[in-house]
């Protein structure tokens, strides 16, 4: 199994659609041996300056929406996962 960590430091997370973006009460953990799709796109208009990317990841039996930090720590993680995701010719 392939997992990738997001942490609390890099990102927020919306649980669910509709749902307002959560802080994470510790480390996030992703089987990616049960991603479908990631999609990644900008941040929303009330999101700019404060988030670098907003990143949905569909997974077999949940789906995830993380919004990247506008940091030094949030771009490496964005990157970091782009590259990774590319690297596989995961759909992002």
């Amino acid at each position: 199994m392939a997992y990738i960590c997001i942490t609390p430091n890099v990102a927020m997370v919306r649980m669910n659609a509709g749902d307002h973006l959560e802080e994470m009460p510790g480390d996030f953990y992703i089987n990616l041996d049960t991603l479908v799709e990631a999609r990644m796109r900008k941040v929303r208009k009330e999101h700019e300056g404060d988030f670098c990317s907003d990143v949905l990841l569909v997974l077999q039996n949940k789906t995830h929406e993380f919004i990247f930090r506008n940091s030094p720590a949030g771009n490496k993680a964005r990157e970091t996962l782009e590259k990774y995701l590319s690297e596989r010719s995961i759909n992002c």
